[in-house]
C-alpha cells in the first residue's frame, strides 16, 4: 500500500508539473489575436489591467462552453488581475463587457498539449499581410526573433518583449518571408507576408 501511495503522489507531481500559467495584458489596445489562446487542462491565464479604464472578462452573450463559475466583475486600475484555471476541455468565447467589440477572444482548452505545441499554436503576428509594422504575441515571453528571406537567407532579428513584441519591417522589400521565435529551447517559424 505504501508504495501504490507512493507511486501515485509521484504520478500527481509529475502530470501536474505540466500545468503552466499564461498571462495577458488587458485593455482597449488588445486585439482578438491578442486575446486568443490554445491551452491545456489545468493551465490558468491571468489577465493583467493595463490602463485604468473599468474592464471585466466574462463569457460572450450565448457561450454555452464556459464554465459556471468563469468570469470577473467590473475592476477599475491599472495591475488590477482577474485569473481562472481551466479544468475541462471546451472552446470559449469571452470579452469584457465594457467593450465588446474591442476586447475579446477566444480559450481553446484541449486535453493534453506539449509545451512545444502551446508554443506554437499560440505565436501569432498581426497584422499578416504587413506593411510597415507587426505584433509578435506569445503566450510566452520569447527571447529572440529571426526573419528569414524566401531564400533562407536571415534579414532581421530582434529581442522578444515580453508576451507582446513589435518590429518594424518598413525595411523590407515585398514578399514572403519566415519568422523564427525562440525561447530557450522551443522554436516556431511562422510564415509573414510583407506588402
Amino acid at each position: 500500500m505504501k508504495q501504490f501511495l507512493s507511486t501515485l503522489f509521484m504520478l500527481s507531481v509529475i502530470f501536474a508539473s505540466g500545468q503552466q500559467t499564461f498571462e495577458v495584458d488587458w485593455d482597449q489596445s488588445t486585439t482578438e489575436a491578442d486575446a486568443t489562446f490554445t491551452i491545456e487542462t489545468g493551465d490558468t491565464i491571468i489577465w493583467t489591467w493595463a490602463n485604468q479604464s473599468p474592464h471585466d472578462v466574462v463569457a460572450s452573450p450565448g457561450e454555452t462552453d464556459a464554465p459556471g463559475d468563469f468570469g470577473s466583475e467590473i475592476i477599475i486600475g491599472t495591475g488590477q488581475t482577474y485569473q481562472y484555471t481551466f479544468t475541462t476541455e471546451a472552446v470559449i468565447d469571452y470579452l469584457c463587457s465594457v467593450h465588446p467589440t474591442s476586447m475579446l477572444g477566444t480559450i481553446t482548452v484541449e486535453e493534453a498539449l506539449s509545451t512545444q505545441d502551446k508554443f506554437e499554436e499560440n505565436i501569432t503576428f498581426f497584422p499578416n499581410p504587413v506593411t510597415d509594422n507587426v505584433r509578435i504575441r506569445s503566450l510566452f515571453q520569447f527571447d529572440t526573433y529571426r526573419i528569414f528571406d524566401i531564400n533562407g537567407k536571415q534579414v532581421a532579428e530582434g529581442v522578444g518583449n515580453g508576451t507582446y513584441t513589435d518590429a518594424n519591417l518598413s525595411h523590407l522589400k515585398t514578399g514572403t518571408y519566415f519568422v523564427k521565435v525562440v525561447d530557450g529551447a522551443l522554436e516556431a517559424t511562422v510564415r509573414l507576408l510583407k506588402k
